[in-house]
């Protein structure tokens, strides 16, 4: 079995106790139910489906893309809140970036294409 790449050890660890974090701060179903897909995902993702590498990257951006949102919504009222918003979305879309691009994740996957030759 292939190892997967140290980057995407470390985003899974990362991803995963932000949302324990969050949990932790303030229980809602809505996290509790984000942290068990993620957990699912992530536990096929590390283990070479790119199916749910796939679907976590399409989530991931969604997720990015909610924050942004909540981003401007929340800037006059709380810019602390708003930056720390805006640095998660980035982080999650550098993520999901990665999990589309990389060509570490791809070969992991097992499915990466060959080499054009010349």
């Amino acid at each position: 079995m292939k190892r997967p790449p140290i980057a995407l050890i470390v985003a899974a660890i990362a991803y995963l106790g932000y949302l324990v974090i969050l949990l932790a701060l303030d229980f809602t179903l809505v996290v509790a139910g984000r942290l068990a897909i993620s957990a699912i995902l992530f536990l096929f993702v590390l283990r070479g489906s790119r199916v749910a590498g796939n679907i976590l990257a399409v989530l991931c951006g969604l997720s990015a893309l909610v924050l942004l949102v909540a981003a401007v919504a929340t800037f006059s009222a709380n810019t602390t809140g708003a930056i720390l918003f805006t640095v998660i979305a980035g982080l999650l879309s550098v993520f999901a970036g990665y999990l589309f691009l990389s060509p570490t994740v791809r070969a992991f996957q097992g499915k990466a294409l060959p080499a054009a030759s010349a």
